[in-house]
């Protein structure tokens, strides 16, 4: 079985006239809530060990505040310039290029993207499947054995988490 946990950037800035939109950084409100999710990837062990990053530093940001919570190993952690420029099929060739030995990635990036790929992953084509705020976090499985055999409309939605979700349970 292999998992896919798709999170969006926690809550950021909006781009001043002057500052360019890869440059936006975490509000305190996103910093807080990217702690949160870290927790509740620490709590219920559900720790990926492949990370596959946008260089934008809001996300940057989102994923080195759940890496320190969460215990996760920085190294885990790789930067890939397609989750910020690229398209939802660009998304899934991150997937599929994750590595073989491992059961459990993410995929940190941005929306409609995020969306997209879920909707891709879980119906093929269509209407979104998901609405995925600043800082949520979607987890879906595939019984795929190799990340190359998932195939768009084959993957099982399995849970949603988003910080309104996780402060009202005290993560």
């Amino acid at each position: 079985m292999k998992t896919i946990l798709l999170l969006r950037h926690a809550k950021a800035s909006h781009a001043g006239s002057a500052e360019k939109d890869i440059d936006r950084i975490l509000t305190k409100v996103g910093r807080t809530d990217a702690c949160q999710v870290g927790s509740f990837l620490k709590q219920v062990e559900s720790i990926p060990a492949y990370i596959q990053c946008s260089p934008a530093e809001r996300a940057r940001q989102t994923i080195r505040h759940i890496v320190e919570v969460a215990d996760i190993d920085k190294q885990l952690v790789n930067w890939c310039d397609d989750l910020y420029y690229g398209g939802a099929r660009d998304y899934f060739g991150v997937i599929h290029s994750a590595p073989e030995e491992t059961d459990q990635i993410m995929v940190v990036g941005h929306n409609p993207l995020l969306e997209e790929t879920v909707s891709l992953l879980c119906n093929g084509e269509g209407a979104y499947l998901a609405r995925m705020p600043q800082g949520g976090l979607v987890c879906i499985e595939h019984p795929a054995i190799e990340w190359n055999q998932i195939k768009p409309g084959t993957a099982r939605f399995r849970w949603m988490v988003t910080p309104d979700l996780l402060r009202k349970f005290n993560y």
